[in-house]
Protein backbone atom coordinates (compact mmCIF):
# COMPACT_ATOMS: atom_id res chain seq x y z
CA UNK A 1 0.00 0.00 0.00
CA UNK A 2 1.32 3.39 -0.97
CA UNK A 3 0.78 6.07 1.24
CA UNK A 4 1.85 9.96 1.71
CA UNK A 5 3.55 10.73 5.13
CA UNK A 6 3.02 14.16 6.36
CA UNK A 7 6.01 15.35 8.59
CA UNK A 8 6.56 18.57 11.08
CA UNK A 9 9.34 19.55 12.58
CA UNK A 10 9.51 20.62 16.07
CA UNK A 11 13.00 22.33 17.89
CA UNK A 12 13.72 22.13 21.08
CA UNK A 13 17.13 24.16 21.68
CA UNK A 14 17.59 23.17 25.59
CA UNK A 15 20.82 21.72 26.25
CA UNK A 16 20.48 18.42 28.29
CA UNK A 17 16.70 17.99 27.88
CA UNK A 18 15.75 14.36 29.03
CA UNK A 19 14.51 12.48 26.82
CA UNK A 20 11.20 11.92 28.95
CA UNK A 21 10.21 15.59 28.46
CA UNK A 22 11.08 15.65 25.03
CA UNK A 23 8.72 12.75 24.04
CA UNK A 24 6.11 14.30 25.96
CA UNK A 25 6.55 17.54 23.88
CA UNK A 26 6.74 15.72 20.79
CA UNK A 27 3.52 14.09 21.33
CA UNK A 28 2.02 17.84 21.91
CA UNK A 29 2.74 18.68 18.45
CA UNK A 30 1.99 15.38 16.72
CA UNK A 31 -1.49 16.17 18.28
CA UNK A 32 -2.22 18.64 15.90
CA UNK A 33 -2.20 16.34 12.86
CA UNK A 34 -5.82 14.73 14.20
CA UNK A 35 -4.67 11.28 12.64
CA UNK A 36 -5.22 8.29 13.85
CA UNK A 37 -2.03 6.06 12.83
CA UNK A 38 1.58 7.08 13.83
CA UNK A 39 4.76 6.91 14.24
CA UNK A 40 8.26 8.91 14.95
CA UNK A 41 11.47 9.89 15.20
CA UNK A 42 14.25 11.19 17.48
CA UNK A 43 17.06 12.92 15.45
CA UNK A 44 20.06 13.88 17.27
CA UNK A 45 21.53 16.64 14.79
CA UNK A 46 25.05 17.71 15.16
CA UNK A 47 26.01 21.45 13.07
CA UNK A 48 28.93 21.58 10.71
CA UNK A 49 31.82 23.96 11.88
CA UNK A 50 30.76 26.94 9.70
CA UNK A 51 27.38 27.24 11.40
CA UNK A 52 29.13 27.66 14.53
CA UNK A 53 28.96 31.22 14.64
CA UNK A 54 25.63 31.21 15.34
CA UNK A 55 26.01 30.60 19.00
CA UNK A 56 23.32 28.30 19.09
CA UNK A 57 22.82 25.93 22.12
CA UNK A 58 23.87 22.52 21.61
CA UNK A 59 23.03 19.59 21.40
CA UNK A 60 20.12 20.56 19.31
CA UNK A 61 17.18 18.12 18.95
CA UNK A 62 14.87 17.82 16.12
CA UNK A 63 11.82 15.83 16.26
CA UNK A 64 11.20 14.24 13.65
CA UNK A 65 7.14 13.14 13.25
CA UNK A 66 5.96 10.65 10.83
CA UNK A 67 1.91 10.27 10.69
CA UNK A 68 0.39 7.80 8.26
CA UNK A 69 -2.82 5.15 8.22
CA UNK A 70 -0.64 2.23 7.17
CA UNK A 71 2.78 1.08 6.07
CA UNK A 72 5.51 3.97 7.59
CA UNK A 73 8.39 4.86 6.28
CA UNK A 74 10.62 7.05 8.66
CA UNK A 75 13.44 8.28 7.60
CA UNK A 76 13.70 7.87 3.47
CA UNK A 77 12.16 11.29 3.88
CA UNK A 78 13.95 12.89 6.16
CA UNK A 79 18.02 11.85 5.92
CA UNK A 80 19.71 10.36 2.65
CA UNK A 81 18.20 6.96 3.25
CA UNK A 82 21.14 5.67 5.63
CA UNK A 83 18.62 4.39 8.29
CA UNK A 84 14.87 3.84 8.85
CA UNK A 85 12.35 0.97 9.79
CA UNK A 86 9.06 0.44 8.67
CA UNK A 87 5.68 -1.20 10.28
CA UNK A 88 2.64 -2.75 8.77
CA UNK A 89 -0.31 -3.08 9.18
CA UNK A 90 -0.77 0.71 11.70
CA UNK A 91 -3.85 -1.05 12.81
CA UNK A 92 -4.46 -4.30 13.84
CA UNK A 93 -8.20 -5.38 15.27
CA UNK A 94 -9.85 -8.26 17.08
CA UNK A 95 -13.19 -9.75 17.25
CA UNK A 96 -13.09 -12.07 20.54
CA UNK A 97 -15.18 -13.16 23.04
CA UNK A 98 -14.23 -13.36 26.59
CA UNK A 99 -11.47 -16.68 27.36
CA UNK A 100 -10.94 -16.68 23.27
CA UNK A 101 -7.15 -16.11 21.76
CA UNK A 102 -6.09 -15.07 18.44
CA UNK A 103 -3.15 -13.95 16.89
CA UNK A 104 -2.09 -11.93 14.17
CA UNK A 105 0.73 -10.65 12.49
CA UNK A 106 3.34 -7.13 11.50
CA UNK A 107 6.21 -6.79 9.61
CA UNK A 108 8.74 -4.65 10.81
CA UNK A 109 11.53 -4.31 8.14
CA UNK A 110 14.90 -2.67 8.36
CA UNK A 111 15.68 -0.41 4.86
CA UNK A 112 18.58 0.48 6.12
CA UNK A 113 22.65 -0.34 5.55
CA UNK A 114 23.08 -1.21 9.66
CA UNK A 115 21.50 -3.92 12.18
CA UNK A 116 18.79 -2.01 14.14
CA UNK A 117 18.42 -3.07 17.91
CA UNK A 118 14.39 -2.74 18.77
CA UNK A 119 12.78 -3.14 21.74
CA UNK A 120 8.42 -3.42 22.54
CA UNK A 121 6.65 -1.74 24.96
CA UNK A 122 3.21 -1.14 25.62
CA UNK A 123 1.22 1.77 26.49
CA UNK A 124 -2.27 2.75 26.84
CA UNK A 125 -4.30 5.55 24.25
CA UNK A 126 -6.97 7.68 23.90
CA UNK A 127 -8.84 10.05 22.03
CA UNK A 128 -9.37 13.53 23.63
CA UNK A 129 -12.79 15.71 23.02
CA UNK A 130 -10.99 17.46 19.19
CA UNK A 131 -9.35 14.21 18.31
CA UNK A 132 -5.97 14.18 18.69
CA UNK A 133 -4.39 11.22 20.21
CA UNK A 134 -3.32 10.87 24.00
CA UNK A 135 -0.59 7.81 24.85
CA UNK A 136 -1.07 7.27 28.91
CA UNK A 137 0.96 4.60 30.65
CA UNK A 138 -0.11 0.96 30.08
CA UNK A 139 -2.98 -0.08 32.77
CA UNK A 140 -4.51 3.40 33.06
CA UNK A 141 -7.73 3.09 31.40
CA UNK A 142 -10.48 0.96 31.89
CA UNK A 143 -10.41 -0.02 28.46
CA UNK A 144 -7.23 -1.07 27.98
CA UNK A 145 -5.97 -4.31 26.44
CA UNK A 146 -2.00 -3.78 27.06
CA UNK A 147 -2.01 -6.78 29.88
CA UNK A 148 -3.82 -9.07 27.12
CA UNK A 149 -1.26 -8.66 24.72
CA UNK A 150 1.69 -11.01 24.03
CA UNK A 151 4.54 -10.37 21.35
CA UNK A 152 6.52 -13.25 19.71
CA UNK A 153 8.98 -14.26 19.50
CA UNK A 154 9.65 -11.31 22.27
CA UNK A 155 10.16 -8.00 23.59
CA UNK A 156 13.79 -7.62 22.04
CA UNK A 157 15.53 -8.58 18.42
CA UNK A 158 17.91 -7.44 16.25
CA UNK A 159 17.17 -6.08 12.35
CA UNK A 160 19.95 -7.30 10.06
CA UNK A 161 19.86 -4.74 6.95
CA UNK A 162 17.37 -4.97 4.92
CA UNK A 163 15.61 -7.93 6.99
CA UNK A 164 12.01 -8.13 7.27
CA UNK A 165 10.66 -10.13 10.27
CA UNK A 166 6.89 -10.91 11.59
CA UNK A 167 5.89 -10.48 14.88
CA UNK A 168 2.94 -12.56 16.48
CA UNK A 169 0.61 -10.13 18.08
CA UNK A 170 -1.65 -12.44 20.26
CA UNK A 171 -4.19 -11.50 22.44
CA UNK A 172 -5.94 -13.33 24.80
CA UNK A 173 -9.10 -11.80 26.75
CA UNK A 174 -9.78 -12.41 30.46
CA UNK A 175 -12.60 -15.05 31.05
CA UNK A 176 -14.00 -12.49 33.34
CA UNK A 177 -13.79 -9.24 31.05
CA UNK A 178 -16.74 -7.04 31.60
CA UNK A 179 -18.27 -6.88 28.62
CA UNK A 180 -19.95 -3.78 29.64
CA UNK A 181 -17.39 -1.77 28.31
CA UNK A 182 -17.68 -2.99 24.25
CA UNK A 183 -14.20 -1.58 22.92
CA UNK A 184 -10.70 -2.23 24.30
CA UNK A 185 -7.71 -0.71 23.00
CA UNK A 186 -3.77 -0.62 23.15
CA UNK A 187 -0.94 0.92 21.49
CA UNK A 188 2.12 -1.07 20.83
CA UNK A 189 5.23 0.71 20.72
CA UNK A 190 8.76 -0.51 18.30
CA UNK A 191 11.23 1.41 19.43
CA UNK A 192 14.85 1.72 18.21
CA UNK A 193 17.51 2.15 20.84
CA UNK A 194 20.68 1.78 18.62
CA UNK A 195 20.72 5.62 16.96
CA UNK A 196 21.93 5.26 13.34
CA UNK A 197 24.43 7.58 11.66
CA UNK A 198 22.68 10.02 9.11
CA UNK A 199 23.23 12.49 7.30
CA UNK A 200 20.31 15.70 6.51
CA UNK A 201 19.82 16.87 3.10
CA UNK A 202 21.75 20.19 3.79
CA UNK A 203 25.09 18.01 5.03
CA UNK A 204 24.34 18.21 8.85
CA UNK A 205 25.64 15.06 10.73
CA UNK A 206 22.95 13.28 12.58
CA UNK A 207 21.96 10.50 14.66
CA UNK A 208 18.65 9.08 14.02
CA UNK A 209 16.37 6.86 16.75
CA UNK A 210 13.16 5.84 15.01
CA UNK A 211 9.86 4.84 17.16
CA UNK A 212 6.72 3.19 15.67
CA UNK A 213 3.19 2.94 16.95
CA UNK A 214 0.68 0.36 15.95
CA UNK A 215 -2.72 0.52 17.14
CA UNK A 216 -4.81 -2.34 18.41
CA UNK A 217 -8.77 -2.49 18.96
CA UNK A 218 -10.73 -5.29 20.78
CA UNK A 219 -14.27 -5.83 20.65
CA UNK A 220 -16.84 -8.71 21.52
CA UNK A 221 -18.39 -10.52 18.64
CA UNK A 222 -21.52 -8.96 19.08
CA UNK A 223 -20.69 -5.32 19.24
CA UNK A 224 -20.94 -3.91 15.94
CA UNK A 225 -23.59 -1.73 16.77
CA UNK A 226 -22.89 1.73 15.12
CA UNK A 227 -24.38 5.16 15.75
CA UNK A 228 -23.46 8.73 16.55
CA UNK A 229 -25.83 11.27 18.16
CA UNK A 230 -25.22 14.77 16.83
CA UNK A 231 -25.20 16.98 20.08
CA UNK A 232 -24.61 20.78 18.69
CA UNK A 233 -24.06 22.50 15.29
CA UNK A 234 -22.92 26.04 15.64
CA UNK A 235 -21.29 28.72 13.81
CA UNK A 236 -17.76 30.54 15.69
CA UNK A 237 -17.52 34.13 14.52
CA UNK A 238 -13.92 35.49 13.87
CA UNK A 239 -12.81 37.81 16.79
CA UNK A 240 -9.90 38.79 15.31
CA UNK A 241 -9.49 41.11 12.46
CA UNK A 242 -5.97 41.63 11.78
CA UNK A 243 -6.45 37.58 10.09
CA UNK A 244 -7.77 36.56 7.42
CA UNK A 245 -9.64 34.03 9.74
CA UNK A 246 -13.04 33.73 8.40
CA UNK A 247 -14.48 31.90 11.24
CA UNK A 248 -15.42 28.35 11.65
CA UNK A 249 -18.41 25.49 11.83
CA UNK A 250 -17.97 23.89 15.07
CA UNK A 251 -19.76 20.23 15.43
CA UNK A 252 -20.17 17.71 18.43
CA UNK A 253 -21.13 14.38 17.78
CA UNK A 254 -21.33 11.39 20.12
CA UNK A 255 -20.66 8.11 19.44
CA UNK A 256 -23.44 6.15 20.95
CA UNK A 257 -22.67 2.72 19.60
CA UNK A 258 -20.47 -0.04 20.72
CA UNK A 259 -17.81 -0.05 18.05
CA UNK A 260 -14.94 2.78 17.24
CA UNK A 261 -16.09 4.80 14.22
CA UNK A 262 -13.36 5.41 11.44
CA UNK A 263 -16.07 7.71 8.65
CA UNK A 264 -15.74 10.80 7.22
CA UNK A 265 -17.71 14.46 7.31
CA UNK A 266 -18.81 15.83 4.02
CA UNK A 267 -19.66 19.69 4.35
CA UNK A 268 -21.94 21.76 1.71
CA UNK A 269 -22.76 25.47 1.83
CA UNK A 270 -25.65 27.21 0.34
CA UNK A 271 -25.98 31.07 -0.45
CA UNK A 272 -29.87 31.51 0.28
CA UNK A 273 -29.80 34.41 -1.77
CA UNK A 274 -27.77 33.57 -4.75
CA UNK A 275 -28.26 29.87 -4.64
CA UNK A 276 -24.37 29.28 -4.85
CA UNK A 277 -23.06 26.54 -3.60
CA UNK A 278 -19.71 25.24 -2.59
CA UNK A 279 -18.19 22.41 -0.52
CA UNK A 280 -15.30 22.81 2.35
CA UNK A 281 -13.06 19.47 2.25
CA UNK A 282 -13.80 16.29 3.90
CA UNK A 283 -12.64 16.11 7.66
CA UNK A 284 -12.16 12.45 9.28
CA UNK A 285 -13.84 11.26 12.11
CA UNK A 286 -12.14 8.70 14.53
CA UNK A 287 -14.00 7.81 18.05
CA UNK A 288 -14.64 5.36 20.35
CA UNK A 289 -17.71 4.01 22.10
CA UNK A 290 -18.83 6.98 24.67
CA UNK A 291 -16.32 9.73 22.94
CA UNK A 292 -17.89 13.20 22.83
CA UNK A 293 -16.13 14.63 19.13
CA UNK A 294 -15.82 18.09 18.57
CA UNK A 295 -15.13 18.75 14.99
CA UNK A 296 -14.01 21.89 13.58
CA UNK A 297 -14.29 23.42 10.10
CA UNK A 298 -13.11 26.47 8.81
CA UNK A 299 -15.13 29.20 6.71
CA UNK A 300 -13.51 29.85 3.21
CA UNK A 301 -11.33 33.36 3.65
CA UNK A 302 -13.50 33.99 0.33
CA UNK A 303 -16.77 33.61 1.43
CA UNK A 304 -19.09 36.34 0.94
CA UNK A 305 -21.17 37.59 3.23
CA UNK A 306 -24.78 36.73 3.21
CA UNK A 307 -27.29 34.51 4.86
CA UNK A 308 -26.35 30.67 4.71
CA UNK A 309 -27.16 26.90 5.47
CA UNK A 310 -24.59 24.86 6.15
CA UNK A 311 -24.84 20.89 5.94
CA UNK A 312 -22.91 18.11 7.09
CA UNK A 313 -23.15 14.74 6.18
CA UNK A 314 -22.02 11.85 8.48
CA UNK A 315 -20.65 8.81 7.19
CA UNK A 316 -19.75 7.19 10.23
CA UNK A 317 -19.58 3.46 8.78
CA UNK A 318 -21.13 1.59 5.92
CA UNK A 319 -22.43 3.54 2.73
CA UNK A 320 -25.60 3.61 4.50
CA UNK A 321 -24.66 4.38 7.80
CA UNK A 322 -24.99 7.96 7.55
CA UNK A 323 -27.01 11.42 9.36
CA UNK A 324 -27.28 14.87 7.94
CA UNK A 325 -27.81 17.73 9.66
CA UNK A 326 -28.54 21.25 9.06
CA UNK A 327 -27.36 25.06 10.35
CA UNK A 328 -28.74 28.05 9.15
CA UNK A 329 -26.52 30.72 9.85
CA UNK A 330 -25.90 34.71 8.70
CA UNK A 331 -21.90 35.54 7.77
Amino acid sequence: MSFDAKLYWFLITEMGTSLLNLYSNMITEWNRFKLDSWAFGLVFLSFPKKVASLKLKLPLWVVIIVISGGLVSFISSVALAQAGMTVSPGKIYYRLDPGATATQKITVSNPSSKALEVVVSMNDWKYDSLGNNQTLPAGSLKTSATSWVKVLPGSYFTLEPNEKRELEIGLTVPSDTDVGVPVHTALLFLTQINPSDAQSVNGALIKVSVRMGVKIYHSFSDSEVRDVEVLNFTDIISNNNETKDNGFLELTIQNTGKIWLEGTIKWELLNTKTGKKSKLPDRDLFSLPGDTRIVRQELPSTLLQGDYIATAIINYGNKDEFKLVELEFIH
